[in-house]
């Protein structure tokens, strides 16, 4: 497939954006440690202000961004009009959330809601494409899980920087050390990206050529692309890349959406640094835009065993 900038955008910046609010929320659950004047000055803007950046970006992939609204229409069976209805009540709780925490104690009832709807966008978002089921790339419980897991770490990540910046410690919001919890979250999201690739990789198309065109026959080949010069299907359904940028586009993946991001909260354990903290951050999310052009770049639709001439 062709991966669209604008949607690897925004599930990076939302995914972050969950990321912080729900550990925000879990912690707030479990305790009411977390200093109001954390949340109204640092931790809930900049959390609307990725999902409000997410938000814009998801417009730019739309032929006509002025009926957006029209996609939620369709809530009763789109998982793309629920992600619709699911980003701005996460927003909606966001900005409560916050107004909350100006006047007084944020309500548990409240925290809970913020933890839900930020459980919800992950689910609608990822549904999308695992409900798919023509593309087996997509079609697996995985896609939900390595959706989750990279919004979390990279989430935790955000935060620890937010705690170190702020430079309180009553702001500290869990017993752990922070990096310690987001090198486990580094290592299980690598794991599962590594099992993922070996999958993907072992995929049998459930159909070949002859099945794809009706034609029968055990020698089908495709000598020309048609159409003097490309169509729709052509341009859409392929990424166009060579599969040495694939290969090395998979090295920097491994290397700053996981591997480094590791270095440097093991790093971080010890001795603990804004700088180191806030590199680990920008590493990370310079690999998880690799890694999200990758996912849709490695999805196979069923229609290239027809345009082999491209692929």
């Amino acid at each position: 497939m062709r991966p669209q900038f604008s949607i690897i955008f925004f599930t990076t910046l939302a995914g972050m954006a969950q990321g912080l609010l729900f550990f925000l929320a879990l912690s707030n659950l479990y305790s009411q440690a977390t200093p109001n004047v954390f949340l109204t000055n640092l931790a809930l803007p900049v959390a609307f202000v990725l999902l409000t950046l997410g938000l814009v970006a998801s417009f730019f992939h739309l032929g006509h961004p002025e009926r957006a609204w029209r996609a939620a229409m369709m809530w009763k069976t789109s998982w793309l009009s629920r992600e619709v209805i699911a980003l701005p009540a996460l927003m909606a709780v966001t900005a409560s959330t916050y107004f909350y925490a100006c006047i007084s104690v944020v309500p548990q009832w409240l925290w809970l809601a913020l933890l839900l709807t930020t459980i919800a966008l992950w689910v609608c978002t990822a549904k999308i494409y695992q409900c798919i089921r023509f593309i087996q790339e997509w079609s697996h419980p995985s896609t939900l899980t390595n959706f989750i897991l990279l919004g979390l770490t990279s989430g935790l990540i955000l935060l620890e920087l937010l705690i170190a910046a702020w430079g309180d410690s009553s702001a500290q919001i869990i017993d752990a050390p922070l990096s310690i919890v987001a090198f486990l979250l580094l290592f299980l999201s690598f794991n599962l990206k590594l099992w993922i690739w070996r999958r993907n990789r072992d995929l049998k198309p459930k159909s070949n050529l002859s099945t794809a065109t009706g034609i029968k026959g055990s020698n089908i080949r495709q000598t020309s692309m048609g159409l003097m010069g490309g169509s729709f299907n052509t341009r859409e359904f392929f990424h166009h890349q060579t599969d040495r940028v694939i290969v090395n586009l998979r090295k920097i993946i491994l290397l700053c959406a996981y591997v480094i991001p590791m270095i440097l909260m093991a790093y971080t354990i010890t001795i603990p640094s804004i700088l180191i903290i806030a590199l680990a951050l920008l590493i990370n999310y310079l690999g998880l835009l690799a890694e999200r052009w990758m996912f849709f770049a490695e999805a196979n639709h069923p229609q290239n065993l027809y345009y082999q001439r491209v692929s």
